[in-house]
This record gives structure tokens, sequence and C-alpha cells, in this order.
């Protein structure tokens, strides 16, 4: 991933050289931040936008199946899956993505200056805190731009659910973890062919995502109450609690928004929509300051009140506490220890990658949040909301397999595309 992280970089700054080069020669400098164009001369056509939308797709593809199955407990009757194939996989997609972004794709410099201090950032963080989630993420997001998000929730959903189900059928036939039981707290949880039931959890809830999201404003109410019934699964199956009630939300919120559809939203319900991106994250980061320690164990904690909320969000915030004390801010993140897990996202931001991308991820998610309020896009907004309680419970929203909805912060990374 280094090379990938340093090559992508150093094509990006090329191109926008060949860029300077060839508006020079037309003495065209002003429309390089004007006029969409392709990097490296506009050779090829309109066949580089085609090719390049079927890279990102098989790309994204490829992403969903070596997560779904490659992650699976398949690994452990298979290990070929990870030794070998998902690194063959893996250089396969990151081609794909970088293919996408130098070749496939039109752009002006000042949409190339937004994505790119971006991707600047997140390869910066990415060396201290080398997390491969992130930055793929940031890659799937900059090579995403100019691909209908209906194509790539139908892509997603085409690798995903076989590959769901393929897990699920070797699961139950016994092939693949035959102990399909755990034991936690006194109560057993399956796991559903996966290592932990937050992993097949997160997989379902982001198969749900990206069904509201193709679906957008054709969702029925027998669609809706089947969601709130994945959310009931979750719940008694794998005992899955944080998608479970996202799950749960995200139906309260669909039926919300069906009410509300064809309504534009006025500047301050939009603007309420975005306050819950510093919201959420004020009450990630100050709850913790409240924890008063009564024992050595993570979860004996008080005032009472506090430990009833933890216990519901399974230790989160005794667990920021406990990071609170053992790492150091750094401006560019670092590489975490195994303890304490911590599972929201806007903690696990600060330290594993830095105080300058939990501004800029906030920025990304509340600007997003205002303009699909803004169009009176209520289910993608409904999705996004959701995704943002999500992530006050799991970090594993930055994972497109657990949160296709990220796809929608596209515009909002090349600092274009939205309009009222």
């Amino acid at each position: 991933m280094f090379g990938f992280a340093n090559a992508l970089l150093l094509a990006l700054l090329a191109a926008a050289g060949v860029d300077l080069v060839l508006a020079l020669r037309r003495k065209a400098v002003g429309q390089l931040f004007t006029v969409p164009h392709y990097l490296f001369g506009d050779w090829g056509g309109e066949a580089r936008a085609c090719w390049g939308q079927r890279a990102f797709l098989l790309a994204l593809m490829l992403y969903e199946f070596t997560v779904v199955f490659c992650n699976s407990m398949a690994r452990e009757n298979w290990p070929f899956l990870q030794a070998q194939l998902s690194p063959v996989l893996d250089t396969v997609m990151y081609t794909l993505l970088c293919g996408k972004i130098l070749l496939g794709t039109r752009y002006t410099w000042r949409e190339l200056l937004c994505a790119g201090a971006l991707y600047f950032v997140a390869r910066w963080v990415y060396f201290n805190g080398q997390n491969i989630w992130f930055l793929g993420l940031v890659m799937v997001l900059l090579a995403a731009k100019d691909v209908p998000l209906r194509r790539s929730m139908q892509a997603f959903l085409a690798c995903g659910v076989p590959t769901l189900a393929a897990v699920e059928v070797l699961h139950f036939a016994g092939i693949i973890a035959p102990d399909a039981l755990s034991e936690r707290s006194g109560s057993y949880r399956l796991m559903f062919g996966y290592g932990h039931p937050n992993t097949f959890g997160g997989i379902v809830f982001g198969l749900v995502l990206a069904w509201v999201l193709l679906r957008s404003s054709r969702l029925t109410w027998a669609e809706i109450a089947a969601v709130a019934g994945v959310g009931l699964f979750l719940y008694k199956g794998p005992a899955s609690r944080s998608p479970a009630l996202c799950a749960f939300l995200l139906a309260v919120l669909l039926a919300g928004g069906k009410l509300a559809r064809a309504r534009k939203g006025h500047k301050a319900t939009a603007g309420l929509c975005a306050a819950m991106v510093p919201v959420v994250a004020a009450v990630s980061f100050i709850l913790p300051l409240f924890v008063i320690k009564i024992g050595p164990w993570a979860d004996e904690i008080g005032p009472a009140w506090l430990a009833k909320l933890d216990s519901l969000l399974t230790c989160r915030i005794s667990l920021a506490w406990a990071a609170y004390r053992m790492y150091d801010i750094k401006i560019a993140g670092q590489m975490l220890m195994d303890w304490p897990a911590i599972d929201n996202i806007f903690v696990y931001f600060l330290y594993q990658f830095g105080p300058v991308l939990v501004v800029l991820a906030g920025v990304l998610m509340a600007v997003t949040l205002y303009h699909l309020a803004r169009r009176g896009q209520w289910q993608a907004l409904a999705c996004l909301l959701v995704v943002l309680f999500y992530g006050y419970m799991e970090t594993q929203v930055i994972h497109i397999t657990s949160d296709p909805a990220l796809l929608l912060l596209v515009p909002a990374v090349f600092g274009d595309g939205f309009s009222d």
C-alpha cells in the first residue's frame, strides 16, 4: 500500500504539470480552473469515461468480495484466501482505482485541489497510523467521481448479496466455522460465518444501506418495514446491537422522509441536520470526562447513570476514558494498541489520524448533510444521519462494505456538484 500511496500522489503532481504545459501552449491557463478535462491530455474521448466507470465498478466489487468472503471464517479452512488471493485482489483493485482517478475522470483544477488536499492528508496520516482502511476509502471516494450512485449500488449489491449468501450456505452446512456459538456475558451470539457478530451485522447493514440508496424515493412502506425487520433479526440473531439499533433508526427516519417527500428543506432544517455532526462529536469527546473510576475493570465506573449508558454502549465510554489516559494527541496520528479498543469513530479519528483529519472529515459530513437536506433528498439524508450515529458505536463505518453511504460524500470531496 505504501507504493500505491506514493505513486498516486506523484502521478497527480505529474498530471498537474502536464496540464500546465498543455494550457500554456494553448494560452488557456485560466480554463484549467473552470473547464473539466482529462489528466494527461484529452486523448481517448468518451471511451475514457466509459472504461473509467467500469474500472471503478469492478474495483468496488473486488473490495466487497475481499471483505465479505476472504475475511470470513473461510480463511480458517482455506488459508490461501488471505495469504495469496487477497493480496492479488487488492493489487488489482488499487490499480483499477488509480487508473480511474488518473485516466478515467474529468476535473477542473479547483476540484483537484479540494480532493488532492484530502488525499494528501490521508496519505500523511497513513504513514503514521498505517490504517489501510481509511486510505483505501479516500481512494474509493476520489475514483467515484462522475460514477452515478445508482450504478455503484447496483454493483455493490450484485457482488455483496450472493457473496454473503455463499458464506452463509457454507457456514450452516458446517463447512466453515463449525463452532458457530460464542459465549458473551452469559449469552450466546451467533457468528454467521464471521469472527465477530458485529462483522456480520455490519455487512448486512451495509447491504441494507445500499438497497435504500438504490431505491431512493421509490421505497415502499413494505420495504421500510423490511428494514426494521432486518434490525430485529440482527438484534435477536447475532445480537449485534449497533447495526440493529441503526436499522431501527433508519426505518423511523425513512418513514419520516417518505411523509416529507417532494419537500425541499429550509435553511434552518438543513442547518440543524449539519449541526448533528459537531453535536455528536461533542458528546463523544465530553461524556468520558464525567467518568469516575470505582474499580479496576474498564466498565467499573460511576456515576450510576453513566455506568448504565456505558453498559448499553458496551463500554464505549469507559474505553474512550482509558484512551484519554493512554495516548497523546498527535497531529498526524499514530498506531494504536489492541487495548483499549476505541469503537467511537470521533475518538478513534482523534488518536488514530489526528485533529486535522477529525476537522476535515467533520466538515465533509456536515456539508453533505446540509445539501442533502436543502435538496429534499430525505432517503439519502436518513442513511447518512444513521451512519453518523453508527460511527458513535463502531469504527467500521470507514469500510465501504458496512457503509456504502459514504459515497454520498463524493461531491463535497471535490467541492462541487451541489445546487439547491
